[in-house]
């Protein structure tokens, strides 16, 4: 059988190692993706190299909301909240089974009739920056109303409620998406994972392209390209980051961005939640099956390599869901946990609450084009204006950016969505939940998925009560560049965030599938296996909690692969480095 993965794979080293490329984009977050879908869609050849797997730092780490920011209007960034909220209307569009609106509860609590009127002023302001555009305007509640939207909603001086829609996202499997379109599109964009840029390379004192190190077989190569872009978000913060920017070019100060997942019936609501506390505000934010609490915003000076969440996270979450709903969630009621770290552009050691959203794009003294800042929501126009800087002012306006109106891979109307889910339904005798679900992760290409999933004899979930299919696996390494059991249990589909073992309980059918089609034999499978429990255990842990205990020695699983991978390296001529994730961190949504 043809390895199908492994060849492709190998197909994009060779055109790394031999083709010189109009752009190459080093990190493949949602930024480092967009960038390569913009400069496709302006025609030109590009190519992303990421350290370890598309998403896998914070843009597949993010609250996974799309919106403008109802905390920002505080700070008087009207400009920065009427730009989210058109892209958010955007994004609906283009990829209406990716994102949805969902209702959420703004609970006002303080005193009658001024905190009403403050915060009521505050969202009718969000609706003419365009939060109405898909929902209409925000309906203000009475307390018994709130009450029976959230009815664990703490009464003592609850003054009203008002309810207002914004989007919701898998971010990771959102920015695999942008990267799939742009590799149909344009002239063909090459893409590799578990490729480390090492430095840049130079001709005299203009980059021409990077010194990279091909992770999977520790092979240097040379890889040329008339510009360079730097999406490496959070990783340009740390000096030893070979992509560090240049001084003055605008300092990154990475904000970590924690959340908390439990259960669907621990807590009682008809949509999602936004908590106001002082300075920001927490989400409680629909999931299938789960909810997502988050998120918080502190600076974070620790290595980005799988960042965690912290005892003091969980206990600031925790304490501002208790105070506002009679729950009493404790460490026992959360499944997982999860962290990202945002790439705020700011001052260092100033507040990362007040530090800009904002985007800046700047370029060196070298040529390299980097990019800081910015939110998820408004990834398409940072890719934007990083490569119109690639191209200069006057070739950009030659060549537009053409994705405000490019759908992404597997979009299709919902009402067309919803017929497709149906038919899947009926040909398999799944549930409509279980081909609902599915549809919502791969929109119209869920046809393909069940197609593989007849070929290989793999339409079947891959456990009782999970709604993923087996057949999702494979093609997570055939379709979506998954490499390894993390980059399907926590970013193809979501379950190590899910669920309180990650995916134990299955991983090893994970692994048996991925080894079809990546050449594994068991010896493999069950190591990769062990790699995968180990560093889950570590990255989702719950701090505090009594499972955790004894794990909290943060990087130690980090610490064994890094250690494997050096040894993998070691006779290799280019020096063994450490192998956390390079990529472009949109500093949450």
């Amino acid at each position: 059988m043809t390895l199908q993965a492994v060849a492709r794979r190998r197909a994009a080293m060779e055109s790394l190692a031999s083709e010189r490329f109009d752009v190459l984009v080093v990190g493949g977050g949602i930024v480092g993706a967009g960038v390569l879908l913009d400069a496709a869609s302006r025609g030109l050849r590009g190519a992303l190299i990421e350290q370890t797997d598309i998403g896998a730092g914070t843009s597949g780490r993010s609250s996974r909301l799309i919106h403008g920011g109802l905390r920002y209007l505080e700070q008087l960034h009207l400009g920065l909240v009427a730009e989210a909220l058109d892209e958010r209307a955007r994004l609906l569009r283009l990829a209406p089974h990716l994102v949805r609106l969902e209702p959420f509860l703004f609970p006002i609590y303080g005193l009658p009739l001024v905190h009403q009127g403050f915060y009521g002023s505050g969202i009718f302001l969000y609706d003419l920056l365009g939060s109405r555009h898909g929902a209409g305007f925000a309906r203000h509640m009475r307390p018994d109303a709130a009450i029976e939207f959230a009815p664990q909603l703490r009464r003592k001086g609850l003054r009203a409620g008002i309810q207002y829609h914004d989007g919701v996202e898998d971010d990771a499997r959102y920015a695999f998406a942008v990267l799939r379109t742009a590799l149909d599109t344009g002239p063909g964009a090459v893409v590799a994972t578990r490729v480390r840029a090492v430095a840049p390379l130079l001709d005299g004192a203009r980059a021409i392209g990077v010194r990279a190190r091909d992770l999977a077989t520790g092979t240097a190569l040379d890889i040329r390209a008339e510009r360079v872009v730097d999406a490496t978000g959070a990783w340009a913060a740390h000096p030893e980051e070979r992509f560090a920017p240049v001084p003055g070019a605008g300092r990154i100060v990475p904000s970590r961005g924690a959340h908390i997942v439990i259960r669907r019936e621990r807590l009682q609501a008809r949509g999602g939640m936004t908590l106001r506390i002082p300075g920001r505000v927490v989400f409680i934010i629909p999931w299938p099956d789960r909810w997502i609490i988050g998120t918080t915003d502190h600076a974070d000076e620790r290595p980005p390599a799988r960042p965690t969440a912290l005892d003091e996270d969980v206990d600031e979450l925790l304490e501002v869901v208790n105070h506002r709903l009679d729950i009493d969630l404790t460490r026992a009621d959360i499944l997982a946990t999860y962290a990202g770290l945002r790439p705020l552009v700011g001052d260092a050691g100033g507040s990362t609450v007040k530090a800009s959203r904002e985007h800046r794009v700047t370029t060196d003294a070298t040529g390299i084009v980097r990019i800081g800042g910015g939110k998820y929501t408004t990834y398409r126009i940072m890719a934007r204006d990083t490569v119109d800087a690639v191209l200069g002012r006057d070739e950009a306006r030659r060549r537009p950016s053409e994705t405000a109106e490019l759908p992404l891979v597997g979009a299709a109307p919902l009402g067309s969505l919803a017929t497709l889910a149906t038919s899947i339904a009926r040909e398999t005798g799944f549930t409509e939940r279980i081909t609902r679900r599915l549809v919502d992760r791969h929109g119209t290409r869920a046809v393909d998925v069940v197609a593989l999933g007849r070929e290989l004899d793999l339409l079947r979930p891959l456990a009782p009560d999970v709604a993923h299919l087996e057949a999702e696996v494979a093609w997570a390494a055939r379709d979506e560049l998954a490499a390894s059991l993390d980059d399907v249990l926590s970013r193809r589909t979501r379950l190590a965030q899910e669920r309180s073992d990650h995916g134990a309980a299955f991983a090893p059918r994970v692994a048996g599938i991925l080894g079809a089609e990546l050449g594994w034999d068991p010896v493999v499978q069950a190591a990769e296996v062990d790699r995968y429990l180990e560093s889950s255990a570590v990255e989702f842990a719950v701090p505090g909690s009594r499972a955790s205990v004894g794990s909290l020695a943060t990087t130690s699983a980090s610490a064994k692969h890094v250690a494997a991978q050096e040894k993998h390296v070691a006779a290799q001529d280019v020096p063994a480095q450490d192998v956390p994730a390079q990529e472009a961190a949109a500093p949450g949504s």
